[in-house]
């Protein structure tokens, strides 16, 4: 199975067994199939709103894990049913990836209204608005485990894993995730400060605020 490095890396920073795992808005299933072949979950949910892609993927499953435990969704992301799957009160690992960050945000806002005492995880890399994606997940008591950043075909991603359990602050411009040795992490703090410079030519958007956070990173880059 031939996977783009954004699923390769999304996978890799899952880095211990989970009960239950959710790949939420899977398409293909590429990253819970993964997990499956590395034996990380006990039981892998496929998620998606999409009858035909939810069908075809179940075919699929059934051809290659029949051994594996797995189950498939056809249902939307705000709705999953976790209390179902709650017996050992171990976190339950959620995956949104390859939506934008205004969806992402309301997804998990859903997931979190809906389970307040559940403890849950997060492996999230959503598609823009990270700055406003990062302010949500901390107004949702969600603390950092890990992050990362990358580029894969010509565009840049953050992945972002949080915890209900963690204490770790997520920032709202990324700590752990930079390396400024690198030309990709130089290229991508330049890039995106060049986008919010050309937003604040807009009066009608106010983007002082993240303007300000990403230029506060440039003393670090600058002495790397």
């Amino acid at each position: 199975m031939k996977v783009s490095l954004r699923i390769e890396q999304l996978s890799a920073m899952v880095c211990k067994p989970y009960t239950h795992v959710w790949d939420c808005c899977c398409d293909h299933g590429f990253l819970g199939q993964l997990l499956l072949e590395r034996e990380q979950a006990g039981c892998v949910h496929f998620v998606d709103v999409v009858p035909a892609l939810m069908q075809q993927l179940e075919v699929r499953l059934e051809q290659d894990y029949s051994r594996h435990s797995w189950l498939v969704h056809c249902l939307d992301v705000a709705q999953l049913p976790l209390d179902k799957y709650t017996d050992d009160q171990a976190p339950q690992l959620i995956m949104i990836a390859g939506v934008g960050g205004d969806l992402l945000v309301d997804l998990v806002t859903a997931i979190r209204q809906a389970h307040p005492g559940l403890p849950l995880e997060f492996l999230l890399c959503p598609v823009y608005h990270n700055y406003k994606v990062r302010r949500a997940l901390a107004g949702l008591s969600l603390g950092l485990v890990n992050e990362c950043l990358l580029e894969d075909k010509q565009r840049f991603y953050e992945i972002l894993h949080v915890s209900t359990e963690s204490a770790e602050p997520v920032s709202a411009v990324g700590d752990r995730m930079w390396d400024f040795s690198s030309a990709v992490h130089q290229s991508y703090l330049l890039q995106t400060i060049s986008h919010y410079q050309r937003m604040s030519g807009n009066p009608r958007q106010d983007v002082s605020a993240e303007l300000t956070a990403y230029q506060g990173l440039l003393p670090d880059f600058v002495c790397s």
